[in-house]
């Protein structure tokens, strides 16, 4: 095989080092001029990855089935985190004190490497609809909420025996599931809100029964 040395690899990875430096200086420089242009034609994707942040946390492998974990993801879905840390709190389930493990280390998580919920987001409150019609009220726009919550169906930890009438017998599998969060800051619910009052704006009234030419006319009715 090829030599594994740093310079022959330098050689065959980066051929020509002085135009990968002039093709990384104008990638900086369109990103910069996209981020202060308005008017730019930065894909609406790219712009949000740019402008908001985003946590994506899983857990390890739960000694759990997916019919019982699923109930404390939905439980927690769209709440904020210490919301979520509280419903766990109360919560009888077994696995609700995995569940408030894995809320504590996502959100240290977000904090020491996204910087999200430092409370440098305070632009006055304001009124907003989430997606499910709930109305809220947001004041620090960097608070943190849970976005998504999903279990995964893991491997099976064991197999065991069940033994059953007229010598019969069938295997018992042990199921494992994890847990999967998405942590984003309340600026993203102002965002989707404006959005979707833009849409709808932008929509105009409906029109019940618009006033248009008769086409086709049939001997019977046929509008």
């Amino acid at each position: 095989g090829g030599s594994l040395v740093k310079e022959a690899l330098a050689r065959s990875v980066d051929p020509d080092p002085q135009a990968r430096v002039r093709w990384e200086r104008k990638i900086a420089i369109r990103q910069v001029k996209n981020g202060t242009d308005a008017y730019s034609l930065e894909p609406r994707l790219a712009r949000i990855a740019r402008t908001e942040r985003s946590l994506h946390s899983k857990s390890p492998w739960l000694p759990t089935s997916v019919k019982k974990l699923v109930h404390l993801a939905r439980q927690i879905q769209g709440k904020n985190v210490e919301d979520a840390l509280v419903q766990m709190k109360f919560s009888k389930k077994k696995m609700a004190a995995e569940v408030t493990t894995q809320l504590k280390m996502a959100r240290d998580l977000a904090i020491a490497e996204r910087g999200m919920g430092l409370g440098q987001g305070q632009e006055g409150k304001m009124e907003i609809q989430r997606k499910d019609g709930k109305w809220m009220t947001v004041g620090d726009r960097s608070k943190m909420y849970v976005a998504e919550a999903w279990v995964n169906k893991g491997p099976v930890r064991a197999k065991n025996p069940d033994y059953r009438a007229r010598g019969r017998m069938f295997l018992k599998e042990s199921p494992s599931t994890s847990l999967s969060v998405v942590l984003k800051e309340h600026k993203t619910l102002v965002r989707e809100h404006q959005e979707r009052e833009h849409r709808r704006k932008k929509q105009g009234p409906w029109v019940h029964l618009p006033d248009r030419p008769i086409t086709a006319q049939r001997a019977h009715y046929s509008w």
